[in-house]
């Protein structure tokens, strides 16, 4: 794409990207050229989301396959974390159960004791 149209492509999204978040409520702004922001409060802190636009200078197939490997990566990382997560639990239970037997051994012995 010549310079010229991706400068118009990405000012025609920022103008669309200002007017939806303005027709929101949301105090937006311009940063730069490409570049707006607007601030947020979550969960009682404060902070500002900057939105860029650009456009890049790859084929179609380069940008379809950045997303389907974002895609992989995302799931490969939740695959990870639900097997740290499996993990932890299996340990937990293993750590409550060597509590609890070794509960049950003092309450036998105490009963021997008492006898």
């Amino acid at each position: 794409m010549k310079l010229a149209l991706a400068n118009s492509v990405r000012a025609s999204v920022i103008t669309d990207l200002f007017t939806f978040l303005s027709g929101r409520g949301e105090d937006v702004g311009m940063v730069n050229s490409n570049t707006l922001n607007f601030p947020v409060v979550f969960e009682g802190e404060e902070g500002f989301v900057e939105v860029t636009a650009k456009v890049v200078k790859k084929d179609s197939d380069e940008c379809y396959q950045e997303r389907l490997d974002y895609q992989a990566k995302l799931a490969e990382k939740a695959a990870k974390a639900a097997e740290r997560e499996k993990a932890a639990a299996e340990k937990k239970a293993a750590r409550e159960a060597k509590e609890a037997a070794k509960a049950a051994k003092k309450a036998a012995e105490a009963e021997v004791t008492e006898e």
